[in-house]
């Protein structure tokens, strides 16, 4: 005579939870990775906009252009000036989106 302890439905509900678990830490795991090329830009550009440095050294003048002029580099047009900026990333040892700060260089102006 065999003695079961489980029932094959509690089997396969146990299987199908464990399933969505490790989907779940698959999901939260993505989360932690880098940000698309499209999305690290706009987070780079949010950054310079949102940066009252960046505003100060304009005389709060609007922008009229922001270009990307190299790797991490941002030039500003603010009617007859233009400010640089450099994207310097922060080593990290976990995963995630890149962090960074912001270099502002000095205005230029006509």
């Amino acid at each position: 005579m065999t003695v079961r302890f489980f029932s094959d439905r509690f089997r396969r509900r146990t299987a199908a939870g464990g399933a969505a678990a490790i989907l779940l830490v698959a999901a939260m795991a993505g989360a932690q990775a880098a940000l698309p090329p499209y999305w690290q830009r706009a987070a780079e550009i949010q950054a310079i906009l949102d940066n009252g440095d960046v505003a100060r050294k304009l005389d709060e003048a609007p922008i009229d252009r922001i270009e990307r002029v190299g790797d991490d580099i941002y030039r500003i047009q603010a009617g007859t000036c233009a400010l640089d900026i450099r994207i310097v990333g922060e080593s990290r040892s976990d995963p995630g989106p890149r962090k960074f700060h912001l270099e502002i260089g000095n205005p230029a102006c006509k």
